[in-house]
């Protein structure tokens, strides 16, 4: 294939995939399918991927089958799912992308993709922007994040690529279980070990997409830096575009290419989204809305418009290079500042701080002179932050980095001891440590955390005097655990090192989720296998499993299974059942605090019936001398026989299969004959619903 020579013009958080994405965040054994739905009024849109760049190239060669199952109907369970195969998607043919790829970048990307012998990505002007963000030497990594990325752009690529479909024979009053597996059709499916993907979905009449959250802009020297919430809209929008407006009403696209995330790592999940684009000049209005975009390639609506315009900065900030704490504890300061930036700002002021807290600064001194570059103050705390602020003439201000003073006294408290705690039946936590004993002692910080390892916070606001504290937290969230420790401040901020972490189990309040049947199976022996999913709450030690005889005498509900394994999926064969019997099954879910989950969907299921019944009569035999042939015939008395099996036996000879009817064939002839043998004849019926029939035998001389 001629190869493509892909020129990307990626702006600032730019994103690879959705679907490489979730791959670092689930860590699964085995590479899988991931499947995303978007749902519209009269159709549902799938899209699938596998999550690992190898196995996903490998597959793409394979090709995937859709299936469909309807779960639900008019609010009601299916006993028996109905299953549909939507088809089987594999990449259009090279040729049919040759064309389509000279006017599409996206179709170009997947192509080459796909096709390429060699994948290579030219970097446009911009590259310095771009620095480090690809490794040329792996390629196959290029391959997997470029597709998968031109696919979340352009639906109809992704389809043409074999990873999405639309289904538009659904119906409002269904609810569908969608499966991805790789086409069990290919030699080569069984070989590649790749979980199948699964999704449910039902149709939804008045469904509207959100608008982008906290949309702002800085406007800023000849630019304005745009920038939104991204991270609650995650999984509905994989992009953003961007429009201007120079009068608020005639809106363009920037550059008409998307704006997507790149920053999320494994460890760090970006909050927001940034992006920044120049003014031609400052003082003049311009406007800015975006909009979002799905992997379906459907827009949601517009954000509110953003407007402003820019205006001259301060190139420079006053710079604190020394300070002096004089004998009387008060504090010299002295800064900084280029001459020739004077006449850019009207004044300094000095602004103080006790904590260096955002927000916690207040101006002590104003409207110092602009050739002044040292300034003399008392030391208002027993800990004190200082910085100078500059004041441009349209308003601007530029901080200094602060600087941290202290009058002597550097020593922290001890670090408290016998921390201890315990959490009551209505949420409230009660703490208590040993008292510390220092004389200089301002009181204690409590620190919390909802999850074991991440960084805690603190909760007190001010210090506390007391050697207790407490609590409240909510029982009825996803958390089992809270964490605490304590430090130890005295009057000039010093403070010690924190005590040992307190783990606190909560009160378990919350009832876990039932189990849910997933299929089942009439054994041939008379069993009955059932399978079904594990309850999803994370405290679970038990699943049972429940049985009841509708039509026998004792219709009490019995416990028939129980294990304390926990897995994905769980199955179990209940041979304990009577022949032609409906039975009724039920599951449940038992936490670690010995709460009871809520019945499953009950399953009700007839047993296979066992004994032989009799779907043949009034066997009979002749001899046609002038043919020289026997015949027999009889009647069914069945209307579900599928098929007829005879087996012919001469004299002591051992039964052989001699021939096979239709289910309507009620007479046969044998020619096959010679005077003086005796002939047994052996007619078997096969009944459709797999239920055993009796074998009618007859014996006759020639």
């Amino acid at each position: 294939m001629t190869r493509f020579y892909l020129l990307i013009f990626v702006f600032l958080f730019s994103s690879f995939s959705s679907f490489a994405q979730q791959s670092k965040e689930e860590k699964l054994p085995h590479p899988r399918i991931q499947v995303k739905v978007g749902v519209k009024p009269t159709e549902i849109s799938l899209r699938w991927a596998v999550d690992e760049p190898l196995a996903w190239q490998k597959a793409n060669k394979i090709g995937f089958e859709l299936k469909r199952y309807t779960l639900m109907r008019d609010g009601k369970l299916l006993s028996i799912p109905e299953e549909k195969v939507l088809g089987i998607f594999l990449p259009a043919p090279e040729k049919e992308w040759m064309n389509l790829a000279e006017k599409n970048d996206n179709a170009a990307i997947v192509a080459q993709s796909l096709f390429g012998e060699s994948f290579e990505v030219e970097m446009g002007q911009n590259q310095d922007k771009l620095q480090g963000i690809i490794n040329k030497s792996q390629e196959v990594e290029q391959r997997f994040a470029y597709a998968l990325m031109s696919a979340d752009l352009d639906f109809e690529i992704a389809k043409m690529a074999g990873w999405g479909f639309t289904d538009k024979e659904v119906k409002l009053n269904e609810r569908y279980l969608y499966t991805v597996i790789l086409n069990p059709k290919s030699e080569d499916s069984s070989a590649l070990l790749i979980e199948k993907g699964t999704a449910v979905a039902n149709i939804t009449p008045n469904y509207e997409l959100p608008k982008p959250l906290d949309f702002i802009g800085i406007f800023r020297n000849e630019n304005v830096i745009l920038s939104w919430e991204y991270l609650q809209l995650r999984d509905i929008y994989s992009s953003y575009f961007i429009e201007k407006s120079e009068n608020g009403k005639d809106f363009s696209l920037l550059n008409n290419l998307p704006v997507m995330n790149m920053n999320d790592t494994d460890t760090k999940q970006t909050q927001g989204m940034i992006y920044v684009d120049s003014l031609a000049q400052n003082g003049k209005l311009a406007h800015y809305r975006i909009r979002g975009k799905t992997i379906f390639g459907d827009f949601g609506p517009y954000s509110d418009i953003v407007s402003g315009s820019g205006k001259t900065d301060l190139q420079v900030s006053p710079i604190i290079d020394k300070f002096n704490i004089l004998e009387n504890e008060d504090v010299s300061i002295h800064w900084e500042f280029p001459k020739e930036s004077e006449k850019d700002i009207t004044s300094f002021e000095l602004l103080h701080s006790e904590t260096d807290n955002t927000n916690s600064y207040k101006v002590i001194k104003n409207n110092i002179g602009v050739t002044e570059r040292q300034i003399v103050s008392k030391s208002i705390a027993p800990s004190n932050y200082f910085k100078i602020q500059a004041i441009t003439k349209n308003g601007d201000k530029r901080e200094s980095f602060a600087i941290f003073t202290q009058p002597n006294d550097t020593t922290p408290p001890e670090t408290p001891l016998q921390f201890k705690g315990k959490i009551d039946s209505t949420g409230v936590v009660h703490l208590e440590w040993k008292a510390n004993t220092e004389k200089d002692l301002e009181g204690y910080h409590i620190f919390r955390g909802i999850q074991k390892g991440e960084e805690m916070v603190r909760i007190t606001p001010q210090a506390i005097t007391e050697n207790s504290y407490k609590d409240n937290v909510v029982l009825e969230n996803l958390n089992s655990k809270v964490y605490y420790y304590i430090t130890a401040t005295d009057n000039r901020k010093n403070q010690s090192a924190p005590s040992e972490i307190l783990e606190l189990e909560k009160p378990d309040k919350v009832r876990p989720q039932a189990p849910v049947f997933t299929e089942y199976k009439l054994e041939s022996d008379g069993g009955i296998t059932l399978h079904w999913y594990k309850s999803y709450s994370d405290d679970v030690a038990v699943h049972q499993l429940f049985r009841q005889a509708k039509e026998g005498n004792d219709k009490s509900w019995k416990k028939i299974y129980e294990t304390k394994d926990i897995k994905p999926q769980y199955s179990f064969t209940d041979k304990d059942v009577e022949a032609d019997i409906l039975y009724n099954y039920y599951l449940l879910a038992i936490d670690k605090s010995e709460l009871i989950s809520d019945k499953s969907l009950e399953l009700s299921l007839r047993s296979v019936r066992l004994e032989p019944i009799s779907a043949l009569s009034g066997l009979s035999s002749s001899i046609n001398r002038d043919k020289k042939q026997i015949e027999l015939i009889w009647k069914t008395t069945q209307k579900n026989i599928s098929e007829i099996l005879v087996y012919r036996q001469k004299g002591t000879e051992k039964p052989t299969l001699w021939g096979t009817l239709s289910g309507t064939q009620n007479f046969i002839e044998d020619p096959n004959i010679q005077v003086g043998n005796t002939y047994t004849y052996l007619i078997k019926p096969m009944l459709q619903n797999n239920q055993v029939a009796k074998t009618e035998k007859i014996t006759v001389d020639y």
